[in-house]
C-alpha cells in the first residue's frame, strides 16, 4: 500500500495558545504531535490536527461536541477522543459516533499502516486520488444525495469541493433539527 504523508509545519503562536488552553499531557503522543506539527495529512484523505494550518483549537471551535476532535477526513467524518480514551468516529453516513476501540497510538498506526482503503471502500469513487489531491486542507467533498441517505453507489452521487466548516456545520445542523444533538 503506497500513499502520501504530508507533515505541516507548526506555528509557535498556535502552539503557545494550545498550551495555554488545553489541559493535556504535552509528553503524551497527542501532546508531542500537537507541539511538533501543524497537522499531518495522510493520502489527502485523513487530516490529523496540529498547531499550524490544521489548527487544533480552530477546528474544534466549529465542532459542537464536548469531546475533542483530533482528526477529520475529507467526507466530514471526525475522529474524536472519547471519555474512555478511545478514538470515536463521527460517521457522515449515519451521523453517529462509533467507538473504534483504538487508543491514540493505535489510531495513528492505523492511519499510517492500517487498512484505510477497506474502511473507506464504499466512499471512494473512480479517480478519487486525482480529485482529492487538488483539495486544500480547509476543504472537503460534499455529496448529494448526502452520505446518510440512500443511493445506488458513491459514483451515482454528485460531488463538490466545499469548505470543511460547511460540511461539518450541515451535519450538526441536521442532527439538531432531528433533535439528536
Amino acid at each position: 500500500m503506497e500513499f502520501e504523508i504530508k507533515i505541516l509545519p507548526a506555528d509557535n503562536k498556535v502552539t503557545l495558545a494550545c498550551k495555554e488552553r488545553l489541559f493535556i499531557n504535552w509528553d503524551s503522543l497527542l501532546g508531542v504531535m500537537l507541539e511538533n506539527t501543524g497537522g499531518i495529512i495522510i493520502d489527502h484523505w485523513i487530516r490529523l490536527y496540529g498547531t499550524g494550518k490544521l489548527n487544533f483549537i480552530e477546528r474544534n471551535s466549529i465542532i459542537p461536541l464536548d469531546e475533542l476532535a483530533i482528526a477529520e477526513d475529507i467526507l466530514g467524518g471526525l475522529f474524536i477522543l472519547l471519555e474512555n480514551s478511545n478514538i470515536g468516529y463521527f460517521a457522515p453516513d449515519c451521523l453517529e459516533i462509533e467507538d473504534t476501540e483504538l487508543k491514540i497510538g493505535q489510531f495513528l498506526y492505523w492511519c499510517l499502516h492500517g487498512d484505510t482503503d477497506l474502511f473507506y471502500v464504499d466512499y471512494r469513487w473512480k479517480n478519487w486520488k486525482k480529485d482529492v489531491a487538488k483539495l486544500n486542507c480547509d476543504s472537503g467533498i460534499a455529496f448529494y444525495p448526502f452520505l446518510f441517505t440512500k443511493a445506488d453507489c458513491i459514483d451515482s452521487r454528485m460531488r463538490k469541493e466545499v469548505p470543511m466548516a460547511e460540511i461539518i456545520g450541515i451535519e450538526f445542523d441536521l442532527l439538531k433539527q432531528l433533535g439528536e444533538n
